[in-house]
């Protein structure tokens, strides 16, 4: 009896759920949900006059303190252009290389002593993998790690025995600014001087001014040999 009691009731509360939705009572308790592309061109509106808002504030600003605005102006442009000339990892490769081949045209007893020093400890480091790069958005630096990337020793994979921040000055080789490397470059500025080839040369001849170069009297005895000779009768 009481299991006919239930279903009749269940059957009751049915047709009454029915019957109020087909007269759109159930429509009219239900709060309206907005269709997605709704929502999302107004919040692309009002993104819009945020941006408008904005730019007429910056205009507004220029107007009223053109000098201020000239020196962010410059800040924001010199800003874009070091950002844009940050040199990549490849570069510093290529430049690399380029040192390697150039030293290797000049006879040992030519090349720079500081420049060949410099670039065997570079490729030293290349070829053991420790060379790193990292890119700091107005410039790059190429620094030494202290393991290959592909090490699984302990010392190399424990976080106590990494180098220490306040050492990474010690540890970087290069600084990239403005597409160029500047150290590398400053290392490869004499690379065909070898300074070891005047240290065993006395003290008077070490060193060259000015007056010790007589290169335009050199240059006349040298236009007058092609001159006719005159003999005498």
């Amino acid at each position: 009896m009481a299991g006919v009691l239930r279903f009749a009731g269940r059957r009751a509360c049915s047709s009454a759920a029915k019957v109020a939705t087909e007269s759109g009572i159930g429509e009219a308790a239900a709060p309206p949900k907005k269709k997605r592309l709704e929502r999302i061109g107004i919040w692309i509106k009002s993104l819009m006059h945020d941006y408008a808002e904005a730019c007429r504030d910056i205009g507004v600003g220029v107007k009223e303190r053109p000098g201020k605005a000239a020196v962010y102006l410059s800040l924001l442009t010199g800003a874009g252009i070091c950002n844009y000339n940050t040199p990549c990892e490849m570069s510093f490769q290529s430049s690399l290389l380029d040192a390697v081949g150039t030293l290797l045209l000049l006879s040992p007893w030519t090349r720079n002593g500081c420049s060949e020093g410099h670039v065997q400890r570079l490729v030293t480091l290349r070829n053991q993998g420790r060379l790193r790069y990292r890119s700091l958005v107005f410039f790059a630096v190429i620094y030494e790690a202290p393991y290959d990337q592909d090490c699984n020793l302990y010392e190399a994979q424990c976080k106590h025995l990494l180098p220490r921040l306040l050492d990474f000055h010690s540890r970087v080789c290069d600084v990239g600014f403005l597409g160029r490397w500047w150290v590398l470059d400053s290392k490869m500025k004499e690379f065909d001087v070898n300074d070891d080839e005047f240290k065993y040369l006395p003290v008077h001849l070490q060193t060259i001014s000015a007056k010790d170069l007589h290169s335009e009297e050199n240059e006349k005895l040298f236009d007058e040999k092609y001159k006719a000779v005159l003999m005498p009768e």
